[in-house]
């Protein structure tokens, strides 16, 4: 890692001044560096999330919401007909699935937005598989957690439910985009034409 990099997260009280040195010391680096450099935040959020890694008070679960909601969503609330409706979509989508999930998550506007922009544009249909994506999700989202919770400590914990959330939405869009290959060459019975 640059000398100018741990400076600037050094005079930003990210990192201790002076270090130790130590195992704690690379640990929180690279926390640090994955909260910004992966997970996009700013040095304030950074500062919080920090902050909730350091008190006791707080449990792994805590301190995981913190991170999940600290990362970088879109959407956005707006007061109107479409909204409140996509947004009972994903209420009772979670209640269908027994989900103890918070709307104040970001990734819970998310959805919404989505909803809402896949019926203005005409296209409900593309949400036709919400169940299915949400079944198939629920493996994905347990088999990280459980990698999650074996790590030997809070930072190290935090750094790869970080990096694990960020690189994991690129992992499964990509896969996503592998299967639409295969399986369209399946359903339409024709070689395949990259």
């Amino acid at each position: 890692m640059p000398v100018l990099t741990l400076r600037t997260f050094q005079q930003s009280g990210l990192i201790p001044v002076p270090p130790p040195y130590d195992e704690s010391y690379v640990r929180r680096v690279e926390l640090v560096r994955a909260l910004m450099e992966v997970g996009g935040l700013t040095h304030s959020d950074t500062r919080r999330v920090l902050g909730r890694l350091e008190s006791p008070e707080t449990s792994l679960h805590q301190l995981l919401g913190v991170i999940q909601y600290a990362l970088p969503s879109a959407g956005s609330a707006t007061d109107d007909a479409d909204w409140a409706q996509a947004g009972e979509r994903v209420r009772e989508l979670a209640e269908a699935r027994q989900w103890d999930v918070s709307p104040d998550n970001p990734a819970w506007r998310t959805l919404i937005q989505a909803l809402v922009v896949t019926e203005w544009l005409g296209q409900g249909e593309l949400i036709r598989p919400l169940l299915a994506y949400a079944e198939a999700l629920e493996k994905v989202a347990e088999a990280e957690l459980c990698l999650v919770l074996r790590q030997p400590d809070r930072e190290t914990a935090a750094t790869r439910m970080v990096n694990g959330t960020v690189i994991g939405d690129t992992v499964i869009t990509a896969l996503r985009r592998l299967v639409h290959e295969h399986v369209s060459t399946r359903l339409c019975a024709a070689p395949s034409t990259h």
